[in-house]
């Protein structure tokens, strides 16, 4: 039983589901959100408390080097970014548009790779991040012209920060206990947002309406259950099948969508966006 709970595949399918009920019921969480931050909030305290009940069930440990701490830190700031600008974005984009915009993340820490961290340029990212930017052309062109708006430009800076986040602290969970790693990247952003926009627990609190409560809990419990699940998977995996399968959760999503949301406008299109963007994907993660 623990060889399989510790399979990169076992793993692999608890993200998949968790990430899919995720992207649809965050959607459901914050559509009657009366303010973004503090709904973002909201969702990052429940994921982060939740994933503790975890943190027994793997060895506890934490880092000496004070400078782990530091990258910690620096990295929360741009999650705590892209936590508060995916919340709006999410809010007023379909769930079947928003992850297919989200992959350009992928094309972010390409770029990175070539430019900061001095890596190789390879034929095949460089194919695979056009193959993404085409999908997301495919999903935004429609009546001949690109549909582009504020909640679009919002999606694609959040994935920007979301890639910056990643950059500076690759590696760092393996310092800690994992649920415990997770729960600091949740609740450490959190509390910036709080600080940063002044938002009081009442305020909080107040986002935890008897219509939408089952919705916030159930994607705040996703949410945490997700990054265990992806890092697990990476950790027992090798990278290039687990994030290639790892994508396909794009498609299933769109699928999904058009069924729990009666997201049905330009479906064929979105189908084929999805199918392009997991080829672009997969392509960038081969060595």
């Amino acid at each position: 039983m623990i060889s399989i709970i510790n399979s990169w595949w076992f793993n692999l399918i608890g993200y998949l589901v968790c990430v899919v009920v995720f992207s649809q019921y965050y959607k459901l969480a914050v559509r009657n959100a009366k303010r973004d931050g503090a709904a973002t909030i909201l969702l990052q305290l429940i994921a982060g408390v939740s994933i503790l009940l975890l943190a027994p069930f793997l060895s506890f440990q934490l880092p000496s080097d004070p400078k782990i701490y530091l990258l910690l830190i620096a990295a929360s700031v741009f999650y705590a970014l892209n936590d508060r600008m995916q919340t709006t974005a999410r809010k007023n984009l379909q769930v079947s548009l928003y992850v297919i915009l989200d992959r350009l993340s992928a094309i972010f820490l390409i770029v990175f790779g070539f430019t900061i961290f001095k890596n190789p340029f390879v034929i095949e990212k460089a194919i695979g991040a056009g193959l993404i930017l085409l999908g997301n052309f495919v999903v935004l062109y429609k009546r001949g012209k690109f549909e582009l708006n504020k909640y679009v430009i919002l999606s694609v800076l959040a994935t920007l920060t979301f890639a910056i986040a990643v950059s500076i602290d690759i590696g760092i969970s393996k310092n800690f206990n994992l649920p415990f790693y997770i729960m600091l990247t949740l609740v450490i952003p959190a509390t910036m947002i709080s600080i940063a926009e002044k938002i009081s627990p009442r305020e909080i609190i107040s986002q935890y309406s008897e219509k939408d409560k089952k919705h916030y809990l159930i994607t705040g419990f996703s949410w945490g259950l997700l990054i265990f699940f992806l890092l697990r998977a990476y950790q027992f995996g090798q990278v290039t099948v687990v994030a290639s399968l790892a994508a396909t959760s794009v498609l299933i999503n769109v699928l999904v969508a058009y069924v729990f949301l009666k997201e049905q406008d330009h479906k064929l299109k979105k189908i084929i966006a999805a199918v392009i963007t997991i080829l672009g994907v997969y392509l960038t993660v081969l060595k």
